[in-house]
């Protein structure tokens, strides 16, 4: 049994994980999916490319955007 004293919980400082702001803050696993799935659609509903939707759709939700596409051409 330890005996250094408790800290009170509303007094811990939150993680650097949990600090983070913008885009990548936010993202969750669901929105992921949900765009992966819209890319997924988007192609036809072929499978088969399963990864680089969820991939791309990680990066599209993740990275912030300036507006201009940077996909090759």
């Amino acid at each position: 049994m330890s005996t250094e004293p408790r800290q009170r919980l509303d007094t811990v400082r939150p993680s650097a994980a949990q600090n983070r702001t913008g885009p990548s803050a936010e993202v969750t696993e669901d929105a992921i999916r949900g765009r992966a799935y819209q890319l997924y659609e988007a192609r036809g509903g072929e499978p088969g490319a399963d990864l680089d939707d969820w991939v791309r759709a990680e990066r599209e939700l993740r990275e912030p955007t300036d507006g201009t596409d940077h996909e090759p051409a």
